[in-house]
């Protein structure tokens, strides 16, 4: 390995030390665990008497949770240790929906349906609905929707009628509800960022009328504050839930369709829209998985269709979705203190690094205090915070980091990578080849 020099990065410019109860007037992250407004009922924990006799529903239900971690090691032991076919088969395709491999995912979950119709057709249904789920991550909401409501009527007859009832209640709301589509690229797509910005934010038009987006891989959909949702014209549907910031809770959101959506000459329509009560407008990583190929810097957005040279990207991607193929979440894995871990991907948060309570026990503490904190859930005036210090490598360059944990925040992820690390690495995010790459600037010191 090439000798490289240690990039330090500090708690942020505004700050390099985390006094007492200071307020840090730059600190701004929006991100949400992915909760969703009307989450479809058939993606309920695996439970009945088609799989709790064998174990084999908390098997799957343990596996759903690795995929939604994108706990890709742990898939794949499963998948190697597995003694029962039918989790030998779902650990193989929870693995590949991880690594994004959607059609290998899809391949398997056709054939688990097949194998298991007539002995477990409990499981063959959840297998239909997971393939459905890898068309929904490639940008085919309709394909999804219509395979959906095929598996409603070929499992009619085959006594799995407690949670055909779950997913016909679903489909009596989704089949009223435009499936989002995207115009298909013309060739590589530019989409300039704004210079005086902490985050990656740029200009729309949504249903024809502009509006500033942020662009925060931590988000999952199309995510507006209530007012704005009203002025340009998002059809609110009767489906509401609830969903979490940083340190705020159960923040209510309804869902939403927005249109049109268009950035450049990227077009979306029928947009899905979770919508909060306060002031925000993030684009997430649902919208942009189904386009490609994102390499993304610190003056802008680059979408690369299929015949443009991709920068060599050799790390695996590494995601995490639910069955039904929302709450999409980019997992890099870095050294950290020496150690691999999985990193959160969140251009949302303006910070290089951002810790939850779950990273004090692998970082250095400094001191603690507190910090203004904005998320999806409103602005926080004192947040319990530490300054810490860690040891993160990525694409072989160490970087000693400062950087604040909140030292009460639960979400799921321990260490958030944002979008400050764009001053000294790009984010090349390729979906259309499964692999991801940072690479790095020529003036690091």
């Amino acid at each position: 390995m090439m000798s490289v020099a240690v990039s330090t990065r500090f708690l942020s410019v505004c700050a390099t030390v985390l006094a007492l109860a200071l307020i840090d007037p730059c600190a701004l992250a929006y991100a949400g665990d992915g909760q969703d407004a009307g989450a479809p009922e058939s993606a309920a924990p695996i439970s009945g008497p088609d799989t709790e006799g064998h174990g084999i529903g908390t098997q799957i239900n343990r596996i759903l949770k690795l995929m939604g971690d994108g706990d890709a090691k742990a898939l794949f032991d499963l998948y190697q240790s597995a003694t029962d076919p039918i989790v030998h088969a779902w650990a193989a395709m929870a693995v590949e929906r991880v690594r994004f491999n959607l059609d290998a995912a899809s391949h398997d979950a056709q054939l688990c349906e097949d194998k298991l119709l007539d002995s477990h057709p409990a499981i063959a249904l959840l297998c239909g609905q997971f393939r459905a789920g890898d068309l929904r991550l490639a940008g085919r909401a309709q394909a999804a929707l219509d395979l959906e409501v095929s598996l409603a009527h070929k499992f009619e007859s085959r006594h799995v009628d407690a949670r055909l009832a779950l997913m016909r209640r679903y489909l009596d709301v989704e089949t009223e509800v435009p499936q989002m589509s995207i115009d298909a690229l013309s060739g590589d797509v530019t989409i300039a960022l704004q210079h005086d910005k902490t985050q990656p934010t740029f200009d729309v038009a949504a249903n024809g009328r502009e509006v500033t987006v942020i662009l925060d891989t931590g988000a999952t959909d199309l995510v507006l504050g209530a007012e704005k949702a009203r002025e340009l014209g998002v059809k609110l549907l009767d489906q509401k839930g609830h969903t979490r910031g940083w340190v705020s809770k159960d923040v209510p959101i309804q869902r939403g369709v927005l249109e049109t959506l268009k950035a450049n000459t990227i077009v979306w329509h029928n947009v899905p829209v979770r919508v909060v009560p306060n002031r925000i407008a993030l684009l997430g990583g649902n919208l942009l998985a189904p386009l490609g190929t994102i390499a993304l810097s610190r003056h802008s957005l680059q979408i690369l269709d299929g015949r443009s040279n991709v920068p060599a990207c050799e790390d695996e991607m590494i995601t995490g979705t639910d069955l039904h193929g929302r709450n999409l979440r980019v997992l890099p894995s870095f050294a950290v203190n020496g150690v691999p871990q999985t990193v959160l991907l969140d251009t949302g948060s303006h910070r290089f690094l951002l810790g939850t309570k779950a990273a004090l026990d692998e970082v250095t503490r400094l001191q603690r205090g507190s910090i203004a904190l904005g998320d999806v859930g409103g602005h926080h005036a004192f947040v319990n915070a530490e300054e810490a210090k860690i040891r993160m490598t990525i694409s072989h360059q160490p970087f000693d980091i400062h950087f604040v944990v909140l030292s009460d925040s639960e979400t799921k992820y321990a260490i958030t990578l944002g979008a400050d690390a764009l001053r000294d690495m790009d984010f090349v995010l390729d979906f259309r080849h499964q692999h991801l790459c940072f690479p790095m600037h020529g003036d690091l010191h």
